[in-house]
C-alpha cells in the first residue's frame, strides 16, 4: 500500500480549515484535492494547499499577518501573532520563540519545531 500524502492550507480564507494543521489526502485530482478532516471528506482547490509525502513529525508554525483585514477567530485570540500546531493532535498553543522542540499541552507529544517553514 502506498504511503498517504498530507496537505495543509497555505493561507487564511473562507475554506474553514486551520492553517498549520496537516490533513491526510483521500483523493488527489488535477484541480481538486479531497482531505480527511475529522473523518469527513472535504474537497479543496489544489492551489490553496501545500503538500508533503509523509505524516507530519514537527510542530507547524502559524504566523498571522499583522495587516490582515480579516477578523481573528475568538479561539485564536489568546494565541498572539505566532503559534504552533501539534503534529500529533493538531491542537494549537503558544510556543517559546526559537525553542528546538515542544511538548503539547493537550496530548503530551514531544516533537521538534519547524521555525524555518511558517505558514
Amino acid at each position: 500500500m502506498a504511503d498517504r500524502k498530507w496537505a495543509r492550507v497555505k493561507r487564511s480564507g473562507a475554506h474553514g480549515l486551520r492553517r498549520g494543521a496537516w490533513y491526510p489526502v483521500l483523493n488527489d485530482r488535477v484541480t481538486i484535492v479531497v482531505l480527511d478532516v475529522a473523518k469527513r471528506a472535504i474537497p479543496m482547490d489544489r492551489t490553496l494547499l501545500e503538500f508533503r509525502d509523509a505524516a507530519p513529525d514537527v510542530w507547524s508554525i502559524v504566523a498571522n499577518e499583522p495587516d490582515s483585514s480579516q477578523g481573528r477567530r475568538a479561539s485564536e485570540a489568546a494565541l498572539g501573532g505566532m503559534y504552533g500546531v501539534c503534529p500529533n493532535c493538531r491542537e494549537r498553543q503558544n510556543l517559546t520563540n526559537g525553542a528546538a522542540e515542544a511538548t503539547c499541552e493537550s496530548c503530551g507529544h514531544l516533537a521538534p519545531v519547524d521555525w524555518d517553514h511558517p505558514c
